[in-house]
């Protein structure tokens, strides 16, 4: 599985939004598997945070991973404002990057035609949605979906040979 930047919600301004949509299908999956997810009060917009983990992944690629957890936690657990370059500087604590030099990324919005071009390559590929599903390079399956459902695109995939290149 790879990452691709892609904001959550790219309309909600950077102060937030009251939450007007239902997440009961969604809690109940996180429920399902264990994870902890928080409904929002509030959304948050995300432009801040992708720019924080495009930075932390140069930075320190080996952190990567960890990062985006402490980012899913921020958002869906503890509801934090990941629009704050301070709260995101703090996830970053022990992260081999500068926290000035993240400060000022996020701060200035400096990695922003870097999300974007990630979205724009996302939008390419026929990715609208977060999450997205991108299977070998022709099928994209948007949204949460069960087990059972992404088992069968799998298995039908498989059966169906790729069509021809070139």
């Amino acid at each position: 599985m790879t990452w691709l930047a892609y904001e959550i919600h790219p309309e909600v301004p950077p102060e937030g939004v009251e939450v007007r949509m239902s997440f009961e299908r969604i809690a109940e999956m996180a429920e399902a598997e264990g994870i902890t997810f928080v409904v929002p009060k509030r959304l948050r917009n995300s432009a801040k945070a992708h720019q924080a983990a495009l930075a932390v992944e140069h930075a320190d690629p080996a952190a990567a991973e960890r990062y985006h957890d402490r980012l899913y936690a921020a958002y869906w657990e503890d509801e934090l404002d990941v629009a704050d370059p301070e709260v995101l500087v703090s996830l970053a604590a022990d992260v081999a990057i500068d926290p000035d030099v993240l400060r000022r990324v996020v701060a200035d919005d400096e990695l922003l035609p870097a999300l974007r071009a990630s979205m724009t390559r996302a939008n390419e590929w026929g990715i609208s949605a977060t999450p997205s599903w991108l299977f070998d390079g022709r099928l994209v399956i948007p949204g949460a979906q069960d087990d059972d459902f992404m088992a069968d695109v799998i298995t039908r995939l498989r059966e169906r040979p790729a069509p021809p290149t070139g």
